[in-house]
């Protein structure tokens, strides 16, 4: 993993035999995404993407093993590649480190995948697929 490299998760329940997805708003609260965050040195990605969700949604659940896929993202500290995990969950927390400055929403797979940036919604419109089928 490069040093910018980054973790993802996607967030998931089921209710009413739906797939719904756990979105967070992004640092400035202005755009609806999922948690992610930097790879801290020695961390696994999957520990990041795991630390990330309780973090930034105050989420606990089983992670898979492997990632679902990873994208490019270009930001302010340049390219870097995005592992992205996909989480069951099995705990919601009231309040979280990050609950201060994000807001948590749980939206059904098509309305999340939409609200997110290109690059993240094939991996919503896959996991919807996957779990529904």
């Amino acid at each position: 993993m490069a040093r910018n490299d980054k973790a993802a998760v996607i967030p998931y329940r089921i209710r009413n035999a739906r797939v719904e997805v756990a979105l967070v708003t992004t640092s400035s609260g202005k755009r609806w995404s999922v948690p992610k965050g930097s790879i801290d040195e020695g961390e696994h990605p999957r520990d990041a993407a795991i630390r990330e969700a309780e973090e930034e949604a105050g989420l606990r659940g089983v992670v898979a093993r492997k990632p679902l896929g990873r994208y490019r993202h270009g930001s302010n500290e340049g390219q870097c590649r995005v592992e992205v995990y996909v989480m069951r969950v099995t705990k919601v927390l009231e309040r979280w480190l990050e609950d201060d400055t994000r807001r948590r929403r749980w939206m059904k797979a098509p309305a999340a995948a939409a609200c997110l940036r290109e690059e993240l919604q094939p991996f919503v419109e896959v996991l919807e697929r996957v779990l529904e089928s």
